[in-house]
This record gives structure tokens, C-alpha cells and sequence, in this order.
């Protein structure tokens, strides 16, 4: 009987060890990183697109929206449905009980299957008119907000040249996925988000899995400043530097979040007032009754202008701006267009919407990306930046649209009209003042920074003659000689710069092995060795000036030294870290 009891409790070890193995051999697999971001651009993309779409229609219940409004109190209850649960989010990653990679999905996606299917059923119509809009108001504002996460925790786990692209690619997606949505009817609509959510939830599990078997992740920060289990934080196919040691041996410095929301604050107040200000126009024109043609299109319309604007900078121009940049670029032009606003036409009406609208989902697209590239780079939580940055715009939505619809449903004076437009001119030079307040923040913040990088490099001892210019060895040799000697003395010059290339690179590959750089960091120590700049570097490796300057930081810390000049006195003497 004893032997039969052991006989059953092998096998029943045996039997439990068989997922475990099969789990350690399915982690071991390589993930394919082109298998990788399709999954991230398709999931992502159809998330958006089926996301704008459900809010736009406020899940089928009105034909078209008010410029970007279907229904005033749909939109106060997602407002404040985001900010609860945004709170809630961050307040859970700061307390240790939400950490990386644990932000569900299924529930979310759930939630979204639900209203979409009690749109197609009726189910909402049965119920009063203020639970009609308050229900699925609840369940879109918490699920967006949980998905969205989700999503930009994905991109926060890539280098930035990835996150980019991603958002960009994605965001193509999503412009035909909005596409295909609106030119169905209601209930094919409903079947057809439903089925694009699940196939979203089914890219979410893959990046997922993927991301946990390669152990990418930001690390774990807890109120007390500890670290949590998860410190690795290379993004998918990324690798120490060849004889030096992991990320997991060695961690880089790790930022605060008080040091990423003093970086992040310029954008974070363009992006709000840029939300107040479209709330404020939106409520006051349909309080007012300011209706004109082509007003429900102009989202879309919007949309596809920011999305091409943001992938023509992606893949065109190559160099992203800074969002108070684009900020100080839009804001003229929409206040210069705002004066004309209440004595032209139905068509200037449109074409402002329409510019107003491109500019702020451009911004948007910005604000994810910069939000992405911080988390990756200080290796601090995306749902406490995300969540901070989607409350801190839909509390300014939210005071916006109400202020917006109490200005312009004052009940009329004794000059009626005249009166009318007195009142829109009033909210217009708000609108305005709000913009100008905004600029001067930016321009004052920028101010800031830069004086701070003047103080830096005037303690700090730079490369000769890389104050400002590139530097380095020219890049062709013995150009306007004629005949033999001229190409022999080419030749021998080529030679001799890539022999001394080589003895660079090595120098370098020492230096950062005994440091324990990680490729990337090896990657700008070069450039930096060689005196070129922060801008320079920023351009050339196609990621932003912030980006470089966090990486140069945790190099000094590796290094354990204070200048470029003593990294370039490091590499020339070719001896590691002190």
C-alpha cells in the first residue's frame, strides 16, 4: 500500500512538473522581434480605432458627434471615470501592490465586450435616461484607461527608435480601423469592435508573454524608494555589452518621480491646455446652438491630419520635436485664428475645428511617446506617468466642457445677437490668455533648462573644440590630388584612420566592459569620447536630447567619474573604470 501511494505521488509529481517544464522551455524560446512589433503595432492600433470610435458615437448611441463631443454628460462621466481610476492606479503602484507587467487586460477588454454587446442588444436603452449615459460612460473611462496602460507599458519596455515607429505604425492602423468602423451600421458596428478587441486581447497576451520570457520590464518602485523583483530592463533582443555584465548584475541609476514630472512638465501643460481649450469652444458652441456643416466629420478629419503630421516627422523629417515646441508652433496660429472665429463662415468654422483638432491629436501622439521614452529611459512606472498625465487633462476637460456650456447656455440679454457674440468673445480671449499663460510656462521652463546646460558645461571640463560643434576626424582624406600619389596617399590614409578606428573601439570595449555599460551606453560613449554633443548624438541615434542626457548620466555613475574630459582621458589611456 506504501509502494502504491509512492507510485501515485511521483506521478503527480511528474504530472505538475510537465507545465513547468513547458513553461521554461517556451521562456527559452527566442522571441522574434519582427513577429514582436507586429503584434504591438496590430494590437495598439486596433485598441485606438476601436477606442475613438466607442467614444465618438458613445458606443452607437448618436449618429455623429459635435466636433469631438457626442454627448456633454457622456463625456463629464468618462472624464471623471478616467480620474478615478487613474488615481487609483497610481496609488497602488506607489503602495507596491500593482508592478510591472501585471496591469490586467482581460478585464478591461471584458468590460469594453460588455457595453459594446449591450449597445447591440438594447440593453441600455432599457434603462433610464441619466444610467443610459452613466453606465456605459463608467465602462468605457475604465477600461480605456486600463488598456492604454497596457499599451504604453509595452512601448516604455522598447528602446526609443522602437517606440516611435510603434506609436506611428499603430497609429495607421488605427486611422483604417476607425475607417472601416464608421462606414458600418450600428449592429455590425458592435460585432465588429468586438471581434477586433479580442483580437487585440490575443496581441496583448503574446507581447506580453514575450516581454516577461526576455524579463523586460521597468523596475518595481515602491512609496519607500525600494526596488522590487523586477530590475532587468533591456527591451526585447537587447543585450549587455560582450565580456561585461548584465543589467541584472549591475543596474543603472534609477530616476525619481519627481525628476521625471519636472522633465515632463512643460508637455503635460501644453497638453492640458490644449484639452481645456478644446472643451471650453466645444460645450460653448453647443450650449450656443453654433452648429455648421461637416461638424460630426471633423474628428475624423482631425485624427487623420495629426496622424499624418506625426508620421511624416516620424519617417520624413526623423527628429522628433518636443511638444512645447509644437506647442509654441500651434499657438499662434490658433489664436490668430480664433479672433476671426464669430464673424466668418461655416467653412472657416470647419477649417478651425479641423486645424484645432489635428494640433491637439498630434500633441497627443507626442505625449505618448515622450511618456514612453521617460519610463524606459529613469526606469520608472508608465502607469504612474500615463495615469498622471490622463488625469491631469481630464480634470482640465472636465472643468472646461461644464465651463463652457454654463457660459453659453446664459439665458440672452437685450441685444440678442450682438450680445451672442459678445459672449463668444469672451470665451474666446480666455481661450486665448489660457494659451498665452501656457507659452510663457513652456518658454520659461525651456529657459530654465538651458541655463542649467550652460552651468553644467561651463563646470564641467568638455572635449576640445566640441563646444557646440561636431568634431572628429574629416570624413574624406586627400580630396582635389590627381594621379598615383594622390590615390596611394588615399589609400594609406584610409588604412591608417581604420586602424586607428579599431584601436578605438577596442580602447572603448575595455572601458565599458570593466564599467558594465550596456550596448546602448557603449554605443554614446563612443560619440561622447569623440567630442561630439548631446544634439549631435540625439540626432544621429534618432531619440531625444533627454534620452542622451540620462544615458550619459548613468555612464559617469558607472564610470565613476564627473567630465567628458575624464571619459576621454579614460579611453585614450585605455585603462577601465576607476
Amino acid at each position: 500500500m506504501k509502494a502504491g501511494r509512492g507510485k501515485r505521488a511521483a506521478e503527480r509529481a511528474s504530472s505538475a512538473e510537465g507545465p513547468e517544464r513547458a513553461a521554461s522551455a517556451a521562456s527559452s524560446r527566442p522571441v522574434d522581434p519582427r513577429l514582436f512589433s507586429l503584434a504591438v503595432v496590430a494590437g495598439y492600433g486596433l485598441f485606438r480605432g476601436v477606442n475613438a470610435n466607442s467614444y465618438l458615437s458613445a458606443f452607437a448611441s448618436v449618429e455623429a458627434p459635435f466636433l469631438f463631443v457626442p454627448d456633454l454628460f457622456f463625456n463629464v462621466v468618462v472624464a471623471c471615470s478616467v480620474v478615478v481610476c487613474s488615481v487609483a492606479v497610481i496609488a497602488l503602484v506607489l503602495r507596491g501592490r500593482l508592478g510591472p507587467l501585471s496591469m490586467p487586460y482581460v478585464a478591461p477588454t471584458v468590460l469594453l465586450l460588455a457595453a459594446n454587446l449591450c449597445a447591440l442588444f438594447g440593453a441600455f436603452s432599457w434603462m433610464p435616461s441619466d444610467m443610459a449615459l452613466i453606465v456605459p460612460g463608467v465602462l468605457f473611462g475604465v477600461a480605456s484607461v486600463m488598456l492604454s496602460l497596457v499599451w504604453v507599458e509595452v512601448l516604455a519596455c522598447q528602446e526609443p527608435r522602437a517606440i516611435v515607429t510603434q506609436i506611428a505604425l499603430s497609429m495607421l492602423v488605427n486611422m483604417v480601423t476607425s475607417w472601416v468602423l464608421s462606414g458600418l451600421g450600428g449592429g455590425a458596428r458592435m460585432v465588429a469592435s468586438c471581434v477586433m478587441l479580442a483580437v487585440m486581447a490575443l496581441c496583448a497576451r503574446y507581447v506580453r508573454g514575450a516581454l516577461r520570457a526576455e524579463g523586460s520590464c521597468w523596475t518595481d518602485v515602491r512609496a519607500d524608494g525600494a526596488a522590487g523583483a523586477c530590475a532587468a530592463v533591456p527591451g526585447v533582443g537587447d543585450a549587455p555589452t560582450a565580456g561585461g555584465p548584465s543589467r541584472r548584475s549591475r543596474p543603472r541609476p534609477r530616476g525619481t518621480y519627481r525628476d521625471a514630472f519636472l522633465e515632463l512638465g512643460d508637455s503635460l501643460v501644453a497638453f492640458c491646455v490644449m484639452e481645456a481649450v478644446i472643451g471650453l469652444l466645444n460645450s460653448f458652441m453647443l450650449a450656443g446652438s453654433v452648429e455648421f456643416a461637416g461638424s460630426g466629420t471633423v474628428s475624423a478629419a482631425g485624427m487623420l491630419v495629426g496622424i499624418l503630421a506625426f508620421c511624416i516627422v516620424v519617417f520624413v523629417v526623423q527628429r522628433i520635436p518636443r511638444v512645447s515646441t509644437a506647442f509654441r508652433v500651434l499657438m499662434p496660429v490658433i489664436a490668430s485664428l480664433l479672433v476671426f472665429l464669430p464673424f466668418l463662415g461655416e467653412q472657416f468654422n470647419l477649417f478651425f475645428s479641423t486645424v484645432l483638432l489635428g494640433g491637439y491629436y498630434f500633441i497627443a501622439l507626442l505625449i505618448t511617446y515622450v511618456v514612453a521614452e521617460t519610463a524606459h529611459v529613469r526606469r520608472l512606472s508608465p502607469y504612474v506617468l500615463m495615469g498622471a498625465a490622463a488625469c491631469l487633462a481630464r480634470i482640465c476637460l472636465a472643468a472646461a466642457l461644464l465651463g463652457g456650456y454654463a457660459i453659453g447656455s446664459l439665458p440672452g440679454g437685450l441685444f440678442g445677437e450682438s450680445e451672442h457674440i459678445m459672449r463668444y468673445l469672451v470665451v474666446i480671449m480666455a481661450v486665448i490668455y489660457a494659451l498665452s499663460l501656457a507659452a510663457v510656462l513652456v518658454s520659461r521652463d525651456r529657459r530654465r533648462r538651458r541655463r542649467r546646460g550652460a552651468s553644467a558645461a561651463a563646470t564641467g571640463s568638455d572635449a576640445p573644440g566640441g563646444g557646440g560643434s561636431d568634431g572628429g576626424a574629416p570624413d574624406a582624406v586627400g580630396e582635389g590630388f590627381e594621379g598615383g600619389a594622390a590615390a596611394a596617399s588615399a589609400t594609406a590614409a584610409s588604412a591608417a584612420q581604420a586602424e586607428g578606428d579599431a584601436a578605438f573601439d577596442a580602447r572603448c570595449a575595455a572601458v565599458a566592459a570593466e564599467g558594465g555599460l550596456t550596448e546602448r551606453e557603449t554605443e554614446i560613449m563612443r560619440y561622447l569620447a569623440r567630442g561630439r554633443t548631446n544634439a549631435h548624438i540625439a540626432g544621429v541615434l534618432y531619440v531625444s536630447e533627454n534620452t542622451v542626457r540620462s544615458h550619459v548620466r548613468n555612464i559617469y555613475a558607472k564610470l565613476e567619474i564627473h567630465t567628458r574630459q575624464q571619459l576621454i582621458d579614460l579611453v585614450e589611456d585605455g585603462r577601465g573604470a576607476r
